[in-house]
């Protein structure tokens, strides 16, 4: 399932520098890289080195600054959290550098698609693949025909070398750049919305027949057809290193960039992670609440076309931040409150920092940002009225509601918007005595107005429609998750 995001929203002059600043590293890097290839095939001296450094810098400028481009107009959300842009960016000039070195010992070894294999897996728009996959191969291309024009035939290449190596070196990074980028674009859609790691198995396995297919039909072109067809086997090595290289690299980038991918939030909701089994042992009820809060976030993102992975594993998340006081919590109490024995600004203060304190534990376990900023935006900025009410009638003067609300902030996605209805929805509706649909629907519309009137919403892109499906969604699955169970003879319900 692709992942939704955020509509448009322009990136401020700090993202832009910070992109500006990572385009320019990994650029540079690729030019030292060229150059120490070309020392290694012998043209690295004067003149002809200052003329590889400004033909390896215009190089670069064209297909980097093109790709900074094609980011700040089409793609400004990784361009604005610019993690995904610099792991994007480091993938496809690992790649770049992995491709300029194996090219020494034959072109046929670059791995088509091996950029395009793992962004499909980082990304959240797959287009992104096909993009940075055409800009590598377009680099790489480049390098390798000025190489083989350069060095005049004398290009050693230990697997296919023949007395006219550098005709045939040009040919054959034709030839693997034309496979490269057919399998950089059938890659995104072949492996559009799968999470199955083994169907990522079987598509690089198809491609690589694919590669051998295509290089053996091209082959019948040159002029040295038993040269050619005798070269086809490092196409197979070639077609099966991105399989190989993925496997390693996209869990990799995930836990050193902190991306959110569709592999990694199922993990999150694995009941085997660490946080999940704190909750679970320390807080049971607030664990019986998420689950309960997670299955209603699903069903409303998928009703309104948002990330149902995840809408899941932000609900498993949102009250993670009750670890710190799980017992000054309803849910988790067993007849006595110890709110009956403190102050009310002081149960104010012990209820609304579960907020903060979930961003906080979000961070010390290294979860993903996105799945972190619902525990501080799930309550926004309303007020917890049992304490404000309570203190008004202990004290004779005026009362300041803001002492008495949540520090936190208004939703800024959708995500927290559902996860902000589904929270109060869950809680109120186990709270009401013999619930029915239509006291559901009096109880779901009063929260939603009460939340639009306090200006909840006003900083995320969710419409009057999305949240009149979010009510009626949460109405149809209340039926089947809170539905009276049958008496059997003898027993209890």
């Amino acid at each position: 399932m692709e992942l939704k995001e955020p509509k448009f929203k322009k990136f401020t002059a700090k993202q832009l520098v910070r992109a500006v600043v990572d385009t320019m590293i990994c650029g540079a890097i690729v030019i030292a890289a060229s150059l120490i290839k070309f020392y290694l095939t012998g043209k690295a001296i004067d003149p002809v080195f200052w003329f590889s450094l400004i033909y390896l810098v215009m190089l670069v400028s064209v297909f980097y600054g093109g790709l900074l481009m094609y980011s700040m107009l089409s793609r400004s959300f990784i361009v604005q959290n610019n993690r995904y842009y610099l792991a994007f960016l480091v993938t496809l000039t690992v790649a770049f550098l992995f491709h300029l070195f194996i090219s020494l010992v034959s072109p046929l070894l670059i791995a088509p698609g091996l950029t395009a294999m793992i962004i499909v897996q980082l990304s959240r728009k797959k287009q992104d693949a096909f993009a940075f996959n055409l800009i590598e191969a377009g680099l790489v291309f480049c390098v390798l025909i000025y190489e083989a024009i350069t060095t005049d035939g004398n290009v050693i290449m230990l697997i296919g070398g023949s007395e006219d190596a550098g005709k045939l070196q040009m040919w054959l990074t034709v030839i693997i750049t034309v496979i490269n980028i057919g399998v950089g674009a059938v890659i995104p859609v072949a492996l559009k919305d799968k999470t199955n790691r083994l169907h990522y198995v079987l598509v690089g396995l198809l491609v690589t027949a694919a590669s051998v297919l295509s290089y053996l039909l091209m082959s019948l072109a040159y002029s040295d057809i038993v040269l050619a067809l005798g070269l086809f086997w490092p196409v197979i090595i070639s077609g099966i290193i991105p399989l190989i290289v993925a496997q390693f690299a996209v869990p990799l980038f995930e836990r050193i960039f902190n991306l959110v991918t569709d592999n990694r939030l199922m993990e999150l909701t694995d009941a085997r992670q660490p946080l999940l089994r704190r909750l679970a042992a320390e807080a049971p009820g607030t664990y019986s609440h998420s689950m309960a809060v997670a299955n209603f976030a699903e069903m409303c993102a998928v009703a309104i076309g948002e990330d149902a992975y995840l809408a899941r594993a932000a609900a498993y998340y949102h009250d993670i931040g009750k670890l710190s006081n799980p017992f000054y919590f309803s849910e988790n109490q067993a007849g006595y409150n110890p709110h009956d024995d403190i102050l009310p600004e002081v149960s104010a203060e012990i209820i609304r920092k579960h907020t903060t304190e979930g961003m906080r534990l979000c961070m010390e376990y290294k979860l993903p940002y996105e799945v972190a900023q619902v525990t501080v935006e799930h309550h926004g900025t309303l007020p917890i009225f049992v304490f404000y009410e309570r203190a008004k009638h202990l004290t004779d003067g005026e009362v300041d509601i803001r002492d008495y609300s949540y520090h936190g902030v208004n939703p800024t996605s959708k995500i927290s918007a559902i996860i902000m209805i589904c929270d109060s929805s869950e809680a109120a509706i186990r709270a009401m005595d013999r619930p029915d649909g239509e006291r559901v629907d009096r109880l779901l519309r009063s929260i939603i107005a009460d939340r639009i009137s306090k200006g909840q919403f006003d900083n995320c892109s969710i419409s009057l429609k999305d949240l009149d499906m979010i009510r009626q969604t949460i109405i149809s699955a209340y039926g089947g998750l809170f539905h009276t169970r049958v008496k059997y003879p003898g027993g209890e319900k």
